[in-house]
């Protein structure tokens, strides 16, 4: 078998015309350099690049033509002299992708911001570091994102996280660090003590409070903020970042706008939520849900007006429960809705004996939370059980006024769909919310429940009179029905009775909650807002004041 490698061969080129040909044809650049540094040789892919230099380290990274290469020297000996071969690969396009693979790993894609991979390593190198000073790692998540995202669509809730972004760079210094760390939150890593990351959260929350403008479209959201403390509440990773989520957790349940610090206390508290969530679980499974009635009374003439349903549950002991902070525990744990559809029939299959028990044909105020208000789909299916019902028109469903945060989307969704089924609208804890006059221009409300907090002890309190008449003027003047609710004394009875033109209260002082159950046993004593007492069917029970 011939040789190829031998001069003169048939049907081969000679061995110099070969290597010619290949290193011509190589992808990289090679040049040679004789020992005083001339170049002798150079292939197009060299004269391409640039010369990659006789001098320089064995192995190294440098750009030519704004070209990253990876540049390989060697010495050799040829005929007794010394040369120096060098070989450089373009790396631009391995650079690229290596860039590329670690914006993907550790920036979102949305916001460029660090992810929580990147996060969770930066507070683990502070946590590693021989010199490390006090820092603390905090967590932003917005209030009721999900309804901006629902009603404006995702488009518009992914530019308002962009915005607020910037505003939150803007508000921290260089030593600081911000991540998205999922879906509406934010992580920070803030170097300092509690007092100056208190400061500088409480301006990043003041920020995300100003009104966003997105595609033409003002959108007023607040933000809430959780932070832990290195190392006052942990010196690990995972425990500064639970507790951080503890608190915020908690900051949106009872501190909605507010930075909370972290308390040891919620460990309690978790276990606590824990078990309560469980025992919701098992009643929602076990269909434990039931409703209690509170009358609302005619302040003239004693007769009942209309009543509220309140929701009771029955707990692993067989107790009836008041809401309470179960309330809290079930939006939290998505089970709001499940419990509302289960009273809501609760209160349909109990319509003939509530119009046994206090007449007939009395409306009745059923409370939907602010959450499901602005979920539209929920919304929907609850109009359709109300048209279901066949006594739509009897009930009056009360919303704080939480529910109007994104007035236009409560009014073009919501509102319709109850106003063609023939119920009604009630604005709850009226002069509390966020806005109470701008709540009424936007949202015709048929009535205005005026937030107990003003009636207490309204007869030594000039303000708080000034203030109901002021609400009075304006149910006048938008033809809507105002109700207080909370009077427990007899002097509130008096002043309301005597001193205003309101007609309808409801309290403690005429009757607490009476819960309709054929399983209680026992019988409600005739009632003081109340001449001829009806005989309950089936029995009640009176709550005590305690509920």
């Amino acid at each position: 078998m011939p040789n190829e490698w031998e001069d003169g061969v048939v049907g081969y080129a000679s061995r110099p015309a070969i290597l010619d040909a290949a290193v011509a044809a190589l992808p990289f650049a090679v040049e040679v350099f004789a020992a005083d540094g001339a170049r002798v040789f150079s292939n197009p892919a060299a004269r391409r690049s640039g010369s990659l230099g006789a001098e320089g380290a064995e192995r190294e990274t440098a750009t030519r033509n704004d070209h990253a290469f990876l540049i390989e020297r060697r010495r050799f000996e040829a005929d007794r002299s010394h040369y120096r071969v060098c070989a450089g690969a373009d790396i631009n396009e391995e650079r690229r992708v290596q860039d590329d693979l670690f914006q993907r790993a550790y920036f979102d894609g949305l916001t460029h911001l660090p992810n929580r991979g990147f996060f969770e390593e930066a507070v683990g190198q502070s946590i590693r570091a021989p010199a490390t000073s006090d820092f603390a790692v905090a967590v932003v998540g917005f209030d009721q994102f999900d309804a901006v995202n629902e009603f404006y669509g995702r488009a518009v809730g992914d530019a308002l996280l962009v915005e607020a972004a910037k505003r939150i760079g803007a508000d921290i210094s260089e030593a600081d660090l911000c991540a998205r760390t999922g879906g509406d939150n934010f992580s920070l890593l803030i170097v300092g003590g509690a007092k100056d990351v208190g400061g500088k959260l409480d301006r990043v929350l003041a920020r995300l409070r100003d009104p966003f403008f997105v595609d033409g479209v003002e959108i007023l959201i607040s933000a809430s903020a959780g932070l832990s403390l290195f190392p006052l509440h942990d010196a690990t990773l995972e425990g500064l970042i639970a507790k951080a989520d503890a608190a915020l957790a908690q900051a949106k349940r009872r501190h909605k706008g507010e930075a909370r610090l972290y308390d040891p206390a919620l460990a309690v508290r978790a276990q606590e939520r824990a078990r309560m969530e469980q025992n919701l679980r098992l009643a929602v499974r076990d269909r434990r849900f039931l409703c209690a009635l509170q009358p609302k009374v005619d302040l003239r003439t004693g007769a009942i007006d209309g009543l509220e349903v309140l929701m009771r549950w029955r707990d692993e002991n067989g107790t009836a429960r008041a809401p309470g902070q179960s309330i809290e525990f079930a939006l939290s744990a998505g089970l709001m809705n499940d419990i509302t559809r289960l009273v809501f029939d609760e209160v349909v299959a109990s319509l003939d004996a509530i119009d046994a028990t206090f007449g007939s044909g009395l409306r009745l105020g059923f409370n939907i939370a602010a959450q499901q208000a602005g979920d539209a789909r929920f919304m929907r299916g609850f109009v359709d059980r109300l048209a279901a019902s066949g006594h739509a028109e009897r009930f009056m469903i009360e919303l704080t006024e939480e529910a109007f945060l994104l007035a236009s989307q409560f009014q073009l969704q919501v509102a319709p769909m109850l106003r063609d089924v023939g119920a009604k609208i009630s604005i709850d804890d009226f002069g509390v919310g966020y806005s109470s006059l701008s709540t009424l221009a936007e949202i015709p409300a048929d009535e205005i429940k005026v937030d107990r907090s003003f009636i207490t002890s309204i007869h030594e309190r000039p303000r708080s009179q000034s203030l109901l008449r002021a609400v009075e003027t304006i149910g006048e003047a938008f033809n809507t029905k105002v109700i207080v609710e909370g009077v427990e004394t007899a002097e509130e009875r008096d002043y309301l009775r005597d001193h205003t033109r309101i007609r309808v209260a409801q309290g403690f002082f005429f009757s607490p909650p009476i819960l309709l159950d054929p399983r209680e046993a026992s019988a409600l004593a005739a009632e003081p807002w109340r001449e001829k007492a009806r005989m309950p069917a089936p029995a009640r029970t009176v709550e005590s004041r305690s509920s």
